[in-house]
């Protein structure tokens, strides 16, 4: 048999054919003139999917580490913070700020819920001395996205702060609009919407950040933004970066302009629509509601008497599905889809299929085959 596994998780993703092969390329000279063309292509097309004229560097990191940079980079110590703590990466950046010597306040948003920016604006109101939000754009573990344009514009109108956006998840996924939307800084990552291994953190920054940063003594070395502009200036990385993935982000970035970033998006969305729509004729539930609900990701509360954890092994070791388990508290008592990246509606396709093989394997009580129908129908409507 053909061992043909289905990775249908929230990062790392599919790897596109073209992408691959880029990394297969002879190993280079990362201070060289042809590392250099590919690295600055790469940072102007980042750029236009952040839309910002500002500063972009790239660094070899993941996701955490660039949220790392962020803390390190705009706030100082004994600085009073917020972090808008919507699942698994709020809490993140809360624990790096502690690990950092901040004074963060930690606005806990309920698990499947996103964030309500009258919250923090009350919050920023109570505590006049914050001096940087930390926010997640969009939150893998539980499920859901912030409405991180209306939470912005809100807060800038309260208090000229520095907002930072963790997009590790979102970038290349769903719209950022920097310049517009009042955001001083985002951090993301390659391994996720972006369509490339694991291995480059990035931060894009305005001039207030930029100015934050050079300014003020910062905690950290190699996530310096200090260090990190030196080498830009010249075109160059800060420290030996990770070459073979920079290869394949390069292609990946290529395909991501060919398909058009409002495609992007809207495949996205209609994959979303695709997954809860079907998934809802079983009476399974979802952690988040529709209008929460994540393009990238859709996490499903397992039935009572199924625990997550065995789902997501039985879905892996008989149908090659590759999920992913819940985080916390919610270990055990639900599964997460991830829906982005390089896939299309086959893969999701067999995916539902897949879902509803394994909840008949554990004798869950619905119409058997129906789900996998309604998926159909709704994809010959969505023509995708």
């Amino acid at each position: 048999m053909i061992d043909k596994e289905f990775l249908m998780i929230p990062g790392p993703t599919p790897l596109p054919p073209r992408v691959v092969a880029a990394m297969t390329n002879p190993m280079i000279n990362h201070r060289g003139p042809k590392f250099k063309k590919i690295f600055l292509e790469s940072v102007d097309i980042l750029k236009k999917i952040l839309n910002t004229d500002d500063e972009l560097y790239m660094f070899g990191s993941s996701g955490s580490g660039a949220m790392e940079l962020a803390v390190q980079n705009f706030s100082l110590r004994g600085d009073k913070v917020l972090v808008v703590d919507t699942g698994f990466f709020g809490q993140r950046f809360y624990e790096i700020c502690l690990s950092f010597g901040r004074d963060p306040i930690r606005l806990k948003v309920p698990w499947g819920k996103s964030a309500d920016v009258d919250e923090i604006v009350n919050v920023l109101q109570e505590e006049k001395d914050i001096k940087t939000v930390f926010i997640t754009h969009n939150e893998t573990s539980t499920g859901i996205i912030n409405d991180i344009e209306k939470i912005c514009k809100k807060i800038k109108e309260t208090r000229d702060i520095l907002i930072v956006v963790d997009a590790v998840s979102s970038i290349g996924i769903s719209e950022i609009n920097m310049k517009d939307w009042d955001i001083d800084v985002v951090v993301a990552a390659s391994q996720k919407g972006l369509m490339s291994p694991p291995g480059i953190g990035m931060v894009a920054l305005n001039k207030k950040a930029l100015n934050f940063a050079l300014n003020n003594k910062v905690d950290s070395y190699y996530f310096s933004i200090k260090e990190l502009k030196k080498r830009f200036d010249v075109g160059e990385p800060f420290t030996t970066f990770p070459v073979s993935v920079m290869f394949g982000l390069r292609e990946a970035l290529d395909l991501l302009m060919e398909e058009g970033l409002q495609n992007i998006y809207k495949r996205h969305e209609n994959f979303k629509y695709l997954v809860r729509e079907s998934l809802k004729i079983t009476n399974l539930r979802f952690l988040a509601n529709d209008e929460d609900s994540s393009p990238c990701v859709t996490a499903v509360l397992s039935p009572d008497n199924i625990n997550g954890e065995d789902f997501v092994k039985r879905i892996r070791e008989k149908y090659n599905i590759e999920l992913a388990g819940m985080f916390g508290d919610l270990k055990g008592k639900g599964f997460r889809i991830g829906h982005m990246g390089f896939m299309n509606s086959n893969d999701l396709l067999v995916t539902i299929a897949g879902i509803e093989c394994a909840l008949k394997d554990f004798n869950y009580e619905f119409n058997f085959g129906e789900a996998t129908k309604k998926f159909l129908e709704l994809r010959r409507e969505l023509e995708v």
